[in-house]
């Protein structure tokens, strides 16, 4: 592969690859991402609808959190049981709200351990922004965070409920 075939502008994330220079030696080359490039947009974009497909679900009672954790860390099923060290089978009946009640607690840990999440957040949605511009690796100004008043509201399902930071106008 030549030099100028692996060039991209895309100075967010760059990588370093070997390629034939113009002097006829291989040598490393720092380009941007072709992928990260092209396509991450697109991906936040179609990450971003099964998010809010699955949250719809869950406020349904079609799946659990623990369903909508293991899609965001896309996780599948054999991963998420070998990593939370959980038979298989109790597994697949922890992603439905139906089987939900009978996780033991001892597994919600292992569960939160595997998601990197405490305890608490199986059975909340915590609702940070309305305006849906926060994604990962949002940076936000902390210096400037004013005080918020944390609401919570039911939903049809009994486990979960959504919590709300309001901003405070005192």
């Amino acid at each position: 592969m030549k030099e100028k075939d692996i060039l991209t502008d895309y100075k967010d994330q760059q990588v370093i690859l070997y390629a034939e220079k113009s002097d006829n030696s291989i040598g490393p080359v720092q380009t941007g991402s072709y992928v990260a490039g092209h396509y991450i947009d697109e991906f936040f974009y179609l990450m971003g609808k099964v998010e809010k497909t699955f949250y719809e679900k869950l406020l349904n009672e079609e799946i659990s959190t623990i369903c909508l954790y293991m899609t965001i860390e896309e996780l599948t099923v054999t991963e998420l049981a070998l990593r939370a060290k959980i038979p298989l089978h109790r597994v697949k009946k922890h992603l439905t709200s139906r089987h939900f009640h009978s996780i033991r607690v001892s597994e919600l840990k292992r569960y939160a351990e595997v998601f990197n999440i405490p305890v608490a957040n199986l059975f909340q949605i915590i609702s940070t922004r309305q305006d849906n511009k926060w994604r990962m690796g949002y940076k936000a100004n902390v210096e400037e965070a004013k005080p918020v008043i944390i609401s919570q509201e039911e939903t049809k399902n009994p486990y979960v409920v959504i919590t709300k930071p309001e901003l405070n106008k005192l």
